[in-house]
């Protein structure tokens, strides 16, 4: 509250502001399930619309490789060697 008044926000316009009337508790479940549930929606669009972004800026810089059977490639051991620590293997 600022200056004896609720503040109005950004996210009122998208899911509407709490009523000022008291509601029985059935109505007021209700309400909550519902408003629950479409800030679960809009959630969820948000993530899904965030990963095809990560996904697309790290696809940009990733280059494909396409290896035929008989193609000669190196493979990654990792072997502890016995004495030395593995910070320094």
């Amino acid at each position: 509250m600022r200056f004896d008044r609720t503040l109005r926000l950004p996210c009122d316009i998208l899911f509407g502001r709490p009523s000022d009337t008291p509601s029985s508790p059935n109505e007021y479940l209700n309400n909550l399930e519902a408003r629950l549930e479409s800030v679960y929606v809009f959630a969820r669009e948000r993530i899904k619309l965030a990963s095809e972004r990560m996904k697309t800026r790290y696809d940009s810089g990733a280059t494909a490789r396409h290896f035929k059977e008989g193609d000669q490639v190196w493979m990654y051991n990792p072997k502890r060697r016995r004495g030395l620590s593995p910070k320094l293997q």
